[in-house]
Parts: structure tokens; C-alpha cells; sequence
């Protein structure tokens, strides 16, 4: 009997790991960085938008968020979309494993709906950063 998972709390885990408090990039060009990554994804795929992730104005953050954030989400031993391997250094890598993906229909589909999932709660969570920073900024 095939056992049932819950992807949510999975989806909400990774999310929250994608904002990164104490980066240098400010939460707000994350937030723009992730909002675009969701638009890319639904109007073009999750080949595109791994491939926006190497080349946006803010490299290293869409690296990280791509080589590791998303790369652990599609290697979780639950979602088990590609092998478990070190993408960091050398991306290209990668996108050949999301091309691979891309080959399977039912793996597309969870692929794109996990990434989807964890993308728009890491917004939400930039939001929730933004909004708690501003509050901070007006008490001084």
C-alpha cells in the first residue's frame, strides 16, 4: 500500500529557509527575487526559472536559493525528484537535472507544484520580515 505524504509542512520548511535574515541582500530584494521566480515558473516552466535563478541581478541569492534551498526541497527523501548530490559548485549541473524532471510528466507536475508551494511561502515570509523590520524602523 503506498503511503500518503503530506508535502505542506515540507513545502513551509524549505520556504522559510529560502529568506535569509542575516545575508546581505536585503529581505526586500529577496521578496522581488522570489516573486519573480514564481512568475517565471508559471509562465514559462521550472527549467526557466532555475535558469532565472543563475542569471538574476542578485546572483549569489538566486544561486543559493536554487543550489541549495530548492535543490534539498526536490532531494528530500519524501519528494525524492532528483538524486541527493552537491550541486553547489557547479550549476549546470543542476539545470541538466531539472531538464530530467522536465522529461517525466508526474514528476513535472509535483515538481512544479512543491516549488510553487515553497516559493510562495518563503513571500510570505519575506513579508512578514518586511513588515516586522518597518515596525521596529517606526518605534525609534
Amino acid at each position: 500500500m503506498e503511503q500518503i505524504v503530506n508535502l505542506e509542512p515540507i513545502c513551509a520548511k524549505y520556504g522559510r529557509k529560502i529568506i535569509i535574515k542575516d545575508n546581505k541582500i536585503k529581505i526586500k530584494d529577496q521578496e522581488n527575487i522570489i516573486n519573480k521566480a514564481l512568475g517565471v515558473l508559471a509562465e514559462n516552466g521550472l527549467y526557466a526559472m532555475a535558469v532565472f535563478l543563475l542569471s538574476c541581478h542578485k546572483k549569489e541569492y538566486g544561486k543559493k536559493v536554487l543550489t541549495d534551498f530548492l535543490y534539498e526541497l526536490w532531494s528530500n527523501n519524501k519528494v525524492q525528484l532528483i538524486d541527493k548530490k552537491n550541486f553547489q559548485n557547479d550549476p549546470a549541473e543542476l539545470l541538466t537535472a531539472v531538464r530530467k524532471i522536465t522529461e517525466s510528466l508526474p514528476k513535472l507536475i509535483l515538481a512544479r507544484k512543491v516549488t510553487e508551494r515553497a516559493l510562495i511561502f518563503a513571500r510570505y515570509h519575506a513579508k512578514a520580515e518586511i513588515t516586522s523590520e518597518n515596525k521596529g524602523n517606526s518605534n525609534e
